[in-house]
């Protein structure tokens, strides 16, 4: 009997990880080096991303008026 019996892979490539450990580690050199732009970026997403949800909102809204 496998160890594993819902056959989930559990192991990833090294490369993938180093991957993920560079990106994790820039973001916080950005975050500690540039503090204030950091928050401007983020801010920034944040109100592209809720511009974009009421986009939808108002789209679904108006195609179940007609």
């Amino acid at each position: 009997m496998s160890k594993n019996p819902f056959n989930i892979k559990t192991g990833g490539s090294v490369v993938k990880k180093l991957i993920i450990l560079v990106a994790v580690f820039a973001l916080l050199a950005l975050v500690i080096k540039h503090p204030h732009d950091a928050a401007d970026m983020v801010n920034g997403a944040v109100d592209s991303g809720g511009g974009i949800i009421d986009g939808v909102a108002t789209f679904l809204r108006d195609w179940g008026n007609r």
